[in-house]
């Protein structure tokens, strides 16, 4: 059974009287996630998505500058019932907006107060995540246009077609492991040899450059297939415990109203890499020892082995 949600709030007050609007630049789009409809709200200045349930928009949408917030309230209870956000839920997504920059009103010292309140709560969260030195994130630059450029050819690894062969290059690349059974079960034990480091780093570094980049061309693929843009505009690196790797803001998927599109964008990654582990497993297969079947295996541990451990963990 779900929790009671408390109608009124104790500083309704302090914001039933202001006019506020949205911005006329932002973009909506609407999806399906989960069998519900949610609104997907986009500011093409800031690069950010909010994804907002049919009781929030309905509040918002109504927000036109020249009625009050106490009026649209009143105008979603008559429409939605118990269905409509409380005036605890509105205080949050107006702060929300506010803070984002999404509203254009002249707020009174009271709301400023509200939205402060809000806003420094976020803003404790925010400084929690940047100071937790292990996952920062350091944007390196937009790889938009080269995305753009390149996805009349690396978006054709999203197709059926495509699929069917990546099926098929999986099935070559477990055949030839399974062929040198005993040679990958006795190499495993000198993964993390000290005198392998260097080339286990080097096959990861390109492993997940390539990852990341099929995250990103897989939205740009799909954002187009669905009349947009799929733009991409962030791809930096990340420490994950002290250790950097590449990372790629594909949010732009958000906007996608297929599910299933939505989860190939965000599978994509794993998808590209147990196809170059395939490819690696092949060529290990069929090399001599050198440094060629060195970073060859190294690539197939860490795209195969190391990404479902990751990537599959629920």
């Amino acid at each position: 059974m779900d929790a009671p949600r408390p109608t009124f709030h104790e500083s309704w007050h302090r914001v039933a009287d202001l006019k506020p609007r949205l911005r006329t630049t932002l973009q909506t789009t609407r999806q399906h996630f989960r069998g519900q409809l949610f609104h997907v709200v986009r500011d093409p200045t800031s690069q950010q998505h909010f994804r907002l349930n049919v009781p929030a928009y309905e509040f918002i949408a109504r927000l036109d500058g020249r009625r009050r917030v106490q009026d649209v309230w009143h105008i979603c209870l008559d429409e939605l019932g118990d269905a409509a956000p409380t005036q605890g839920e509105v205080i949050q997504l107006l702060s929300q907006l506010h803070q984002s920059n999404l509203l254009q009103s002249d707020h009174p010292p009271d709301a400023e107060q509200v939205f402060e309140h809000y806003r420094q709560r976020r803003q404790r969260e925010v400084t929690s995540y940047i100071m937790n030195i292990l996952f920062m994130r350091i944007p390196l630059f937009d790889p938009d246009r080269f995305l753009s450029r390149w996805e009349r050819v690396f978006g054709l690894a999203f197709t059926r077609t495509a699929f069917i062969l990546w099926c098929v290059l999986l099935m070559i690349g477990g055949t030839a492991i399974i062929g040198r059974w005993g040679d990958v079960r006795a190499d495993v034990s000198s993964v993390l040899a000290p005198d392998n480091l260097v080339w286990l780093y080097v096959g990861f570094a390109i492993v997940k450059v390539i990852h990341e980049f099929g995250h990103g061309f897989a939205a740009k693929h799909f954002g187009r297939r669905a009349g947009g843009d799929g733009e991409v505009h962030i791809m930096g690196l990340m420490l994950l415990v002290l250790m950097p790797i590449p990372y790629v803001d594909a949010s732009s998927a958000w906007q996608l109203r297929s599910k299933w599109q939505r989860a190939f964008v965000g599978a994509a990654g794993m998808y590209v890499e147990l196809a170059v582990a395939s490819v690696a497993a092949v060529v290990w297969a069929n090399t001599s020892p050198g440094l060629l079947h060195a970073l060859a295996y190294n690539i197939m541990f860490v795209a195969s082995v190391s990404t479902l451990l990751f990537n599959a963990n629920p």
